[in-house]
């Protein structure tokens, strides 16, 4: 079939990344000029150019090549020029697809100007040509292979080997560096500070899309950092949760490089992969950090917890700072329908009967609670530095000891019982099987050891994650000190002073009490830094100052 002089003869140019290192032979410009030259050479009119730039050679979904691909198979295309035959490609399988099947079906007229290439010559496709394609595809793999010893070497020197996230822009001065974009962080540390003061993603997205907050993507392109597609209009502000996410999750924020987080399969797969923790490469405090690694640590801790709040009530500042004495589940904020006033937290397991109690307490009893503990460790630091620092060393030793040996045989205990139940379970199968067990009998035991079971498996994965905790504790009075000296006194919760100093409440059940007297409720205030600490309080501590005082006066008269 003689082409048509009304068919088009396509020009197309690709040049990948790792062609740019080959200089301007290879560039777009160039390949056109030479194109353009051969065309007009040989009388080929009605030329148009299709070019995909910076799009490796190893794909072959690209937007130019596909939009010519459509024009072949229109019958629109009787002719395809390219400068060589890793323009078309550099997989050689996929590159000898088209050159041998694909061209041929569409009578398509190919040229490869530079390997002399012509398919309507008898030799211009000759045994040459696929051993030309091998030899394209062992040059991308090789690049492949060079590029990732080259990420390794750069990773091991501590250097990050992927795009700097949204608030981060390459250090002008040295480009293997992030250094902060301004105006972006202000942004990203609005995130954060929003989050810890209690909104969900929703609403932090929503907050941003009503300040016309630009989208990363869209900040990039006006800082001339990123590439233009398309044009900007109302979804330049339109926010999403996934997006607030990943921002929220980003370890970068705080100083840290965090490469090989996802890897391809192969050269010739484009899709990214996840890879495991255990294979990243993480290399602390290299540049400068947005978020402090505390308040990271707390966002993070917002995020693995499962809130909710009831329709119609403020989100409470308690909120995943509780947790159970019996299974560690976060406490889940209620209120009562009649009582629209009490407010109060219980354990989130009991009603999946999960966890054996209620673990019940009332938000005001919370407050009162918390707002004593956090004033008296507060004025007893800035009074007594040095009685203080004394107590919270020699406590935390003490408390810690007798906690790990007492969780050790908690969890002794509850593993022995599991492996008790696993015999059970094993014994009344057996005799509902040989038709010693009636079934009711059977389905009875069954429900109870089944309840059992959960309970104790939860409470199992509740000590594990204690025991690991108080084994690798870290204890900084002096990070603890550093938050007293911002506050003179606390007069009041908010969310940035629980935020400042509370890690979590620990609620125990409050038990019946022995007639005529009242019952008592166990509740565990762990501060951020130094843990649980029994300090005296303040007034009393004073009158013990002046008392001890006056007696060494006297003596001294």
């Amino acid at each position: 079939m003689k082409q048509s002089n009304k068919q088009i003869t396509a020009l197309y140019c690709r040049l990948s990344r790792e062609d740019e290192q080959s200089g301007e032979s290879n560039s777009i410009q160039n390949q056109r000029v030479l194109l353009t030259d051969y065309a007009d050479k040989h009388g080929y009119t009605n030329t148009k150019i299709y070019a995909d730039d910076g799009i490796s050679g190893v794909t072959f979904q690209r937007q130019g090549f596909q939009d010519m691909l459509e024009g072949i198979q229109a019958g629109e295309i009787g002719r395809v020029i390219v400068k060589d035959l890793s323009r078309l490609g550099r997989n050689f399988i996929e590159v000898g697809q088209y050159t041998d099947y694909i061209f041929p079906q569409h009578d398509i007229h190919f040229i490869a100007v530079l390997d002399n290439v012509d398919s309507k010559k008898q030799d211009g496709m000759d045994f040459i040509t696929p051993i030309k394609n091998i030899f394209n595809e062992m040059y991308i793999s090789d690049i492949s292979r060079k590029l990732r010893s080259s990420q390794r070497v750069k990773s091991s020197q501590g250097y990050p080997i992927g795009k700097p996230p949204y608030g981060y822009m390459r250090d002008p001065e040295n480009p293997k560096r992030w250094t902060v974009d301004e105006e972006a962080a202000e942004v990203v540390q609005r995130i954060y500070h929003m989050r810890l003061d209690g909104n969900s993603m929703d609403d932090i997205a929503a907050a941003l899309r009503r300040d016309k907050v630009d989208l990363p993507s869209v900040h990039a392109i006006k800082i001339g950092h990123g590439c233009p597609n398309g044009r900007l209009d109302r979804a330049e502000y339109w926010w999403r949760t996934n997006l607030v996410s990943i921002i929220l999750k980003n370890q970068s924020y705080v100083g840290d490089v965090i490469n090989f987080k996802t890897y391809s399969r192969s050269y010739k797969l484009k899709e990214r992969l996840h890879n495991d923790k255990e294979n990243w490469e993480v290399h602390h405090d290299v540049h400068e950090p947005i978020i402090s690694r505390h308040d990271w640590e707390l966002v993070q801790k917002t995020i693995s917890s499962k809130y909710r709040k009831p329709k119609h009530v403020e989100k409470n500042i308690f909120a995943s700072y509780l947790r159970c004495s019996n299974c560690g589940a976060n406490m889940r904020y209620k209120y009562t329908t009649d009582k629209p006033h009490n407010h109060y937290f219980s354990c989130g397991k009991y009603r999946e009967r999960l966890c054996s109690k209620t673990h019940h307490i009332r938000v005001d009893v919370l407050e009162r609670l918390t707002l004593a503990a956090i004033s008296n460790a507060v004025r007893f630091a800035r009074e007594f530095e040095d009685e203080f620092v004394k107590i919270v060393v020699s406590e935390q030793y003490r408390r810690i000891q007798a906690a790990q040996k007492q969780n050790q045989r908690k969890l002794d205990t509850a593993k022995k019982r599991e492996q008790e139940l696993d015999i059970m379970f094993s014994r009344i199968y057996e005799d509902h099987a040989l038709d010693k067990l009636p079934d009711s009998q059977y389905q009875k035991l069954l429900h109870k050891y089944q309840e059992e079971y959960n309970v104790l498996r939860e409470q199992i994965r509740h000590l594990d994650a204690v025991v690991k905790e108080e084994l690798s504790h870290e204890m900084d009075v002096n990070d603890f000190l550093k938050v007293v000296q911002r506050y003179t006194r606390v007069g009041e919760l908010t969310p940035a002073i629980l935020r400042e100093f509370i890690h979590h409440i620990v609620v125990h059940h409050r038990e019946p009490a022995a007639i005529g007297e009242k019952p008592e409720q166990k509740v565990e205030v762990l501060f951020n830094f130094i843990g649980e600490v029994d300090l005296p309080d303040v007034e009393m501590r004073k009158k013990l100052h002046k008392s001890f005082g006056k007696e060494n006066r006297k003596q001294a008269v």
